[in-house]
């Protein structure tokens, strides 16, 4: 399966969230070694931005709740896309969690599970800048599984006010 890669850079000033509600995540249905695989996305992660000179990124609750909401969500599409399915894009999908952000980014991915996440983003320039982004102190990962043999990652990084 061809692997396809999509990356989103927004930035902005938290607002009223919409009245628009979140995909739901219960139906959602997890890898068995998601939390491994996370972990070690972002041990990777961080590990690119240690070699750029920049500090760690530290899990977000909240970040995670918004990645997670959002993987569920682009299982249930069948595609990538950074707005959502009721109409949210990134903005509205961490501010509906309750982060208040000063600056915020995306990442998704559908990769195959024999295919780590952390180096396709690091080898595409528009996710290496979103993983590289001085501005960023926070970050959420979900990796959920689709049909076939498809899984579909999200990072949320940010910087709350």
């Amino acid at each position: 399966m061809k692997t396809m890669i999509a990356a989103c850079l927004a930035f902005g000033l938290a607002a009223a969230a919409p009245a628009v509600a979140a995909p739901a995540v219960a139906d959602c249905a997890r890898p068995n070694d998601s939390a491994a695989r996370m972990a070690q996305t972002l041990a990777q992660i961080n590990t690119y931005r240690s070699s750029a000179g920049l500090p760690a990124l530290t899990t977000n609750a909240k970040l995670t709740s918004a990645a997670a909401a959002h993987a569920c969500d682009l299982v249930k599409m069948r595609k990538l896309s950074h707005r959502g399915s009721n109409g949210l894009d990134l903005s509205d999908r961490v501010k509906a969690q309750g982060y208040r952000y000063l600056m915020v980014n995306e990442n998704i991915a559908d990769t195959t599970p024999s295919h780590p996440v952390a180096p396709l983003w690091y080898n595409s320039p528009g996710h290496r800048r979103n993983m590289l982004e001085p501005g960023i102190t926070d970050v959420g990962l979900a990796l959920v599984s689709g049909a076939g043999n498809r899984q579909f990652w999200v990072m949320v990084g940010g910087r709350a006010r």
